[in-house]
């Protein structure tokens, strides 16, 4: 998506940014109809995620196309250095969930990691099992000799090589975790380890 500007522009054409050039957007008939009608400015290209007759934080811009007198867009595309590519943008999987969904947006930096306790609590998580009646939690130790606790938030991500996984609520694993963190995903493209402490407090922050 795009919508053309005629000041503030010049901070993209100067930046180090501006000098890379990577990743040129397509211009579309929708963009030059867009150009025509604002000529001697700058187009900016948003992020798809966004919509650009809304809000638009300056890290949703890609980068900026300059338009000449003539309404006709010049193609020097100016990116942006401080923009950070959506979830959508970057192609990654329709999210199953809102765990999954902010998974995506702490690995693109648009939410911060610490949202993650408190999703986590009513989020539908998958976990080890060695029969379907088990209700405790498992860990393993990874390379470092720490244990953690392996979570998925699809029973479509479990391993084919787990003899069960049972479905659990997040908040009734916290107690389970004997101070184990808990690794969402492992192996996945979109994973987090949450300490169990920080569990804990989002637990203790709802009683307040």
């Amino acid at each position: 998506m795009a919508m053309a500007q005629r000041d503030e522009a010049d901070r993209l054409a100067s930046s180090p940014a501006g000098k890379r050039k990577p990743g040129k957007p397509k211009i579309t008939e929708e963009m030059r109809a867009n150009a025509r009608a604002n000529p001697n400015s700058w187009l900016y290209v948003i992020d798809e995620a966004f919509d650009p007759d809304g809000p638009v934080p300056s890290w949703a811009v890609v980068g900026a196309y300059p338009v000449n007198g003539g309404g006709e867009i010049v193609e020097d595309f100016h990116p942006n250095d401080r923009y950070r590519p959506s979830p959508k943008a970057l192609g990654f999987p329709e999210p199953r969930n809102e765990l999954e969904q902010l998974l995506q947006l702490v690995r693109t930096n648009h939410r911060p990691a610490a949202d993650l306790p408190r999703v986590f609590l009513d989020s539908t998580l998958f976990v080890y099992a060695l029969s379907p009646v088990q209700r405790t939690v498992i860990g393993f130790h990874n390379v470092d000799g720490q244990v953690l606790v392996p979570a998925y938030t699809a029973k479509a991500l479990v391993p084919r090589e787990w003899p069960h996984a049972r479905a659990v609520l997040g908040r009734d694993m916290v107690p389970l975790l004997a101070g184990h963190p808990v690794t969402l995903n492992p192996h996945d493209r979109l994973t987090a380890i949450i300490p169990s402490e920080h569990l804990d407090k989002a637990l203790s922050d709802e009683r307040r």
